[in-house]
This record gives structure tokens, sequence and C-alpha cells, in this order.
């Protein structure tokens, strides 16, 4: 199974929209919390030419560990992706990895909202807030295949009023990077 998603930016006015179309859908508001993404540079490998990631995400107590996989299927961000949660704190984590030769490459600071579309099978919608970067809205589906992927976004965003929007390809990582450089 795949992760099928797409980024989108949002205006004040876009995120209201949203809300409230979300609401007309029935949609369930899962709630808000903040989460703290820390992602690491490999040793050996340049995840930035490869299209990879590694991030521990710490979000309240719990903190879970996600590889991603390059993206398949640009400007969506279909990929393999694993993740399982850890059973210890955010810095005894980073400590390991640090000691295993992987190194902090950036960290980025958000507040989620995340919303069930209440769909078979399940499309999930979150609106973040990304420190330094702005309001994003981001889909989310799982699929069988590259094109099962790209049409079930493609419904979702015509579904939430989103279709007019662009898709990101880049991550909030590298929206980050762009940004600092530029």
């Amino acid at each position: 199974m795949l992760e099928a998603e797409v980024k989108l930016a949002l205006t004040p006015a876009d995120a209201a929209a949203l809300r409230a179309r979300l609401a007309a859908l029935g949609a369930r508001a899962l709630g808000s919390r903040a989460q703290v993404d820390t992602y690491f540079a490999h040793p050996t490998r340049d995840f930035a030419s490869t299209d990879e990631a590694l991030r521990l995400r710490g979000e309240d107590a719990a903190l879970r560990i996600t590889y991603k996989g390059p993206k398949l299927d640009p400007p969506r961000k279909t990929r393999e992706e694993i993740e399982f949660a850890l059973a210890t704190d955010h810095p005894t984590a980073a400590r390991l990895l640090q000691r295993l030769g992987f190194r902090v490459a950036a960290e980025v600071r958000k507040r989620r909202e995340e919303w069930d579309v209440g769909e078979t099978p399940r499309v999930s919608v979150t609106i973040d807030q990304v420190e330094r970067l702005g309001t994003f809205c981001e889909i989310e589906v799982a699929a069988e295949s590259v094109g099962e992927g790209r049409l079930r976004l493609r419904e979702a965003q015509e579904r939430l009023g989103l279709g007019h929007l662009a898709p990101i390809p880049e991550s909030y990582l590298e929206l980050l990077a762009r940004s600092a450089a530029g």
C-alpha cells in the first residue's frame, strides 16, 4: 500500500472555506496539536538528491520515527513510508541516531489540525500552520497504485473545494531550506 498525499498552500480565506466545507461534508475534527519534526542527514547518502527523508516526530508525549522513500508521482507525494512508535524520549532517540552517524539536518515546527472525512477508503485532511512558512493543507489517501492515488487525490481536492490550488511538490523541510537560502 502506498501513501498518496498532496500539499496545498492556503490563504486565510482558503483555510476558512476549507473548514466550512469539511463541516458541510460531515468531516470529524480530530483535534489540533503541536508537532516538532527533526530531520536527519544520512552519513553516506545525500537524502536531498535521493529524495528520501528520516524524521523523528514529537507530538505531545508520543514519538514516532519515519522513513519516507522517493516521490513516485510528483507533484503529488506518493511514496513508500515506514513509520513506527518509539518507547523513548526525543533526546534519547536523537542521540542514538547521531551515534550511528546521522546528523540533525533541520527542524520543522507546526500546529496541525486533523480531520477525518469519513470515507472508505480513508481520506484524511490536515491544516498546518508551519513556523516561518504559513498555512498549508495536506490531503492523504492510501492507494494500491500511483494511478489510483492520483485519481483519489484529485477527487478529494475537488470535493473539498480546493481544485483551483496547485500542488506543492516540496516537503516542509525543502520549503524551509529554500526560504533560508533566499
